[in-house]
């Protein structure tokens, strides 16, 4: 089982993000983890003159400043040892950068919400990070921590496996475990077949069509038995969509997904959809491709 002992919550200062400390919190104590909150200065938009000034006129280290002391202020109400890393540049770069040395077994961030439409034109950060981060990185949509108190209730009652049938889900499956054993999570495996059928994942039979679709779901449901004990569903039609619509109707809490580990990596249909979407938490966990 993949024991999750340090987390690293990133914020961008905005009310959603001030939530997501409070949730992060929560979440590191029901863990046991460590905690650590990650801020960056984005540099001015305009000319390279602009960005010189800003850094060598002093309103570089000051929005640094107010940031910290914003930060520390806000935290000050959690019982809690932390740490803070404040840097400048580009958000999503930056994290990696600090993730690849402080090393945390999971990052953490809030959607904001955008519609399809606004993700087309201005791209996604959250869709950035997944491609970027070396980390499993946990997904919150705006919904799932807005409050009226200042410490959003914990939920990952119900947790999905996407399971694609290969080698990867035992590696999804460790996460999946970590946060039940703490959370009493319920978990449940869920693989979605597409057509036409992956031959790799099982054989094709002649057989008429009922009868083959029926002997096909069998297989598939004995692959997904096969992984561990516990509730498995097979869906039909394009996995992302599907997921999501099961997410949205069964009070899903959490989906775990894997992405390809590579550097540059293209997420694939299925973790790209989750994430356009958001129907609950989502965790993406960097698989090394075989």
């Amino acid at each position: 089982m993949q024991k999750i002992k340090k987390i690293l919550c990133t914020t961008d200062l905005s009310k959603v993000s001030d939530r997501l400390l409070s949730w992060g919190v929560e979440l590191c104590l029901q863990l046991d983890a460590s905690f650590s909150v990650f801020h960056a200065i984005p540099p001015p938009h305009g000319s390279v003159s602009r960005q010189i000034e800003f850094e060598r006129g002093g309103e570089k280290k000051e929005k640094i400043e107010i940031a910290r002391e914003k930060i520390k202020i806000f935290m000050e109400r959690f019982d809690i040892k932390w740490d803070l890393v404040i840097t400048y540049g580009d958000p999503v770069l930056e994290v990696a950068r600090v993730a690849k040395k402080i090393k945390p077994d999971i990052i953490i961030a809030a959607s904001h919400g955008l519609s399809e439409f606004q993700q087309f034109f201005i791209g996604s950060v959250v869709g950035r990070m997944a491609q970027t981060f070396s980390q499993p990185f946990l997904v919150i949509p705006p919904g799932k921590i807005v409050s009226d108190t200042n410490c959003p209730k914990l939920q990952f009652t119900n947790i999905i496996i996407a399971c694609c049938l290969s080698e990867s889900d035992s590696h999804l499956k460790k996460y999946a475990l970590a946060f039940s054993e703490k959370l009493n999570s319920k978990i449940c495996l869920i693989h979605v077949m597409e057509s036409p059928v992956n031959e790799e994942v099982v054989e094709i039979t002649s057989a008429p069509y009922d009868e083959a679709q029926r002997l096909l779901e069998e297989k598939l449901s004995l692959r997904l038995k096969n992984l561990m004990s516990a509730e498995t569903h097979i869906l039909r039609g394009i996995p992302g969509e599907e997921l999501a619509l099961y997410a949205k109707s069964h009070e899903i809490d959490l989906i775990i997904a894997g992405v390809d580990d590579r550097p540059g990596r293209i997420i694939t249909t299925t973790t790209a959809a989750l994430l356009r979407h958001l129907p609950c938490a989502v965790l993406t966990v960097p698989i090394k491709p075989n």
